[in-house]
């Protein structure tokens, strides 16, 4: 007997039908004789319906009271799984994040779990029910209702399933595993049967949205194998997450696309004062991080005998309002300039072997120069190399890519 955690996305419980068909694999999967604990997400996209009717009410509602609202979504989610899993017979009691024993930082909005106090889980897992568990929320020590922000319910199953020592955590959506890129794209991606921690990372930071890449993170640190299901296909085993030494050792293990990147090219003038100019871009690095504002794309362009530097970043479109502001604030009288481009997107490539294979990028520029298709920036790391393109030439230079790489044979690697 193993012990399953089952993560149902918002698409796998976007209406009643869907919830049914969902309790139907909780169901089926505890016939099979395995203890299961479920979490479930709000349904469809009642998120976003209730982030707007909080701005019906005010453009700016506070952190506090917005999490108060969003966390309903998947209050009632929980509910009614936890019904149509009764309906079918099975024992199922429902939680929300806290009574569920999630306790999170003090930070609305994009809260960090901090422990896990299962012991309720588990009561109801030893009285032979099956726990079913608000994803995307938490509470702080003080009993404040929080969300962990963004595919957080995913971050919830994973979290879960290490306090419980569960066995492995399923994550089902609508899509049957993790292909070589967006299939919705991409016609000939194929799915990978297995990936490792590290890949699917990188992945998912760069568009993938199959699965969080907190959740990818948090089940590396905890060695905890994922799976990546469709509830639509339940029979397909879908993509296995799993360590490094596990994994084939694919040349290209996928090409992501990032549409939600925003440019940015500060242009100051110092006077060749090469200290100061190195303080303002560290002061804004160091505001950036205050806020939780990631940029992987960055470039910084300076020489000591000139007075003026270029600073080009990417940040997410989200951020666009908050970074524009905090460069305004900070601009100096001397001929400072800003430009922003939001038409650009971002192709990833994910390798292993970027840092020893450097004919993996050079073969990327080769392809799409041949299409003349632009590259604006690019930034390599380890196991990614990305470069930003404009959103006219995206898809196609995402399939000259993947058709370069061979990435329609599942087997190749």
């Amino acid at each position: 007997m193993a012990k399953i955690v089952q993560k149902f996305g918002g698409t796998s419980v976007a209406d009643i039908e869907c919830i049914r068909k969902a309790a139907q694999i909780v169901v089926n999967e505890a016939k099979a004789g395995n203890e299961v604990l479920t979490v479930v997400s709000a349904m469809g996209d009642t998120t976003d319906k209730l982030i707007s009717l909080a701005q019906q009410i005010t453009p700016k509602p506070t952190a506090r009271e917005l999490d108060m609202l969003l966390t309903t979504g998947e209050q009632q989610s929980v509910a009614l799984m936890t019904m149509a899993i009764q309906e079918l017979g099975g024992q199922a009691r429902s939680f929300t994040g806290g009574q569920a024993g999630i306790i999170t930082e003090s930070k609305h909005g994009s809260a960090k779990i901090e422990e896990i106090r299962p012991v309720s889980l588990e009561t109801s897992m030893n009285r032979g029910e099956i726990p079913v568990v608000a994803g995307f929320q938490g509470m702080t020590a003080n009993k404040e209702l929080t969300t962990l922000g963004r595919g957080g319910s995913d971050t919830t199953a994973v979290a879960v399933a290490t306090a419980i020592g569960a066995d492995r955590c399923d994550i089902y959506t609508d899509v049957n595993g993790v292909y070589t890129s967006d299939p919705r794209l991409v016609s000939r991606a194929s799915k990978l049967s297995t990936i490792s921690y590290e890949e699917m990372y990188e992945m998912a930071y760069t568009g993938a949205k199959v699965i969080n890449e907190r959740a990818v993170s948090l089940a590396k640190e905890n060695l905890l194998p994922v799976r990546i299901r469709s509830t639509f296909w339940p029979e397909d085993e879908g993509t296995l997450i799993t360590e490094l030494a596990n994994a084939p050792d694919y040349a290209i293990s996928g090409i992501t696309l990032d549409l939600n990147q925003v440019w940015f090219s500060w242009q100051m003038t110092f006077n060749n004062d090469q200290a100061n100019k190195l303080d303002c871009v560290a002061s804004l690095f160091l505001r950036l991080n205050e806020l939780n504002i990631g940029s992987d794309m960055v470039m910084l362009l300076a020489r000591e005998d000139e007075p003026m530097q270029e600073l080009v970043f990417t940040v997410e479109k989200s951020a666009l309002a908050r970074v524009q502001s905090i460069i305004e604030t900070n601009q100096n009288s001397d001929g400072s300039k800003l430009l922003i481009d939001d038409k650009l997107a971002r192709i990833s490539v994910i390798s292993r072997h970027l840092n020893g294979k450097p004919e993996v990028i050079a073969s990327v520029f080769e392809a799409l120069s041949h299409a003349h298709i632009p590259v604006h920036m690019v930034a390599t790391g380890e196991l990614r190399f990305s470069l930003l393109t404009p959103k006219t030439h995206a898809e196609n230079a995402l399939n000259l890519i993947h058709q370069h790489f061979n990435l329609s044979n599942p087997e190749r690697t």
